[in-house]
This record gives structure tokens, C-alpha cells and sequence, in this order.
């Protein structure tokens, strides 16, 4: 279980003017960095009968990151869990990393043992602070801007409901019908629907 409260919400309007807003309210750049992922599922999933949702949660990500602010290049697998409440709301969540040497030889590992590339995101994050909050933008390649934001369960903002009401009262451009977006659930859609 992560350690922190995180929710993730939609840009209303540019990227720059958001992350100008950010500056001006005092917060400071913390990381920078690109993600690849790949999103693998078992080649036997019958996806035209599932979800979206369940979809993902069968998914196994392939990730190469290019950490800019640290100077350094991650690969990763990465396997996620989420739990639900009845609203679709997320009520806990886990990540599972392990560290790879190549990511072209994780794909390969994968598809060896039953799986199928389902498909690929590109995003860049900036990483913005002012000590207990994280706010990291996401631009998707081709997608939606978002953000991410995370508060540390010590803080005055241990609660969803806190967490939200901080962010509304920063009146940042955000669109809070949906406080729990997630890009890969948005791509996926995309694509379902080209089919």
C-alpha cells in the first residue's frame, strides 16, 4: 500500500498557464521526467467481453523512464492493484516494481510466456511541491493533460475529502467531475472504440 493519498484530475485550459499557476502559488519544480510504458495482457483474455477496467487490472507495464531531474534512466515491470468502492472511486491502491536491465528483453520475456502488447503511452511529467503536497503534471502524448497529486498520510491532508478541498481552494484550473482519472483507462477506451 503506498504511503501517501493520491488522486488525479483533468487540466481545464493550457499546460503552460498551469504550471505557470503553480509557480506563482509558491511551488517548486521537484522532478522531470519522461514515461514509456507498455502495456502488456495474456494473449487468452477475451478483452471484447470486459471492461475497461478489467482490462487494465490484467495488465503487466513494461516502463522505461527517463528521469531528467535525476539524471538517470529506470526500467521497470510494474503490476498494479486498485480497490474500488461502490462510486468507482479508489479506495487503495498498490504497485508492484521490479527493475529490469532492458525493456525490449522484458517485452520479450512476456510475450515468451503467453502475453501481447495491448498498447503504449508516452507521457512527460513535471514534479511540482511546497512540502506536503506533490503535484505532477502529465502530458500524454496525444492524450489529455493531467495531474497527479499526492499528500503524505502525516500531513493535515491525510483524508480524500481534505485533499480535494485544499486543491479547490488553491482554484487551480482543474475539472474535479472525476477525481480519480486515469490515462490508461481514457487510452484504452480510444482504442476500443476504433475497433
Amino acid at each position: 500500500m503506498k504511503d501517501n493519498n493520491e488522486i488525479t484530475l483533468k487540466i481545464i485550459g493550457k499546460m503552460e498557464d498551469f504550471k505557470k499557476n503553480l509557480i506563482e502559488k509558491g511551488y517548486e519544480t521537484s522532478g522531470n521526467f519522461i514515461l514509456y510504458d507498455v502495456y502488456m495482457i495474456p494473449k487468452n483474455l477475451d478483452i471484447q467481453r470486459m471492461t475497461i477496467r478489467d482490462i487494465i487490472s490484467k495488465s503487466i507495464i513494461i516502463r522505461k523512464v527517463d528521469d531528467f531531474y535525476n539524471n538517470e534512466i529506470r526500467n521497470d515491470v510494474v503490476y498494479k492493484t486498485k480497490e474500488y468502492d461502490e462510486n468507482g472511486d479508489i479506495i487503495s491502491q498498490n504497485s508492484i516494481r521490479m527493475r529490469i536491465m532492458d525493456p525490449n528483453d522484458g517485452i520479450k520475456l512476456f510475450e515468451s510466456i503467453g502475453y501481447k502488447k495491448l498498447m503504449i503511452i508516452t507521457e512527460e511529467d513535471f514534479v511540482y511541491s511546497n512540502g506536503d503536497i506533490s503535484i505532477a503534471t502529465k502530458n500524454i502524448k496525444d492524450g489529455d493533460n493531467l495531474i497527479e497529486v499526492e499528500a503524505r498520510f502525516n500531513t493535515k491532508y491525510s483524508t480524500l475529502d481534505e485533499l480535494k478541498k485544499y486543491l479547490k481552494n488553491e482554484e487551480l484550473s482543474l475539472d474535479f467531475s472525476n477525481c480519480f482519472v486515469k490515462k490508461a483507462e481514457i487510452e484504452l477506451s480510444k482504442i476500443m472504440n476504433r475497433s
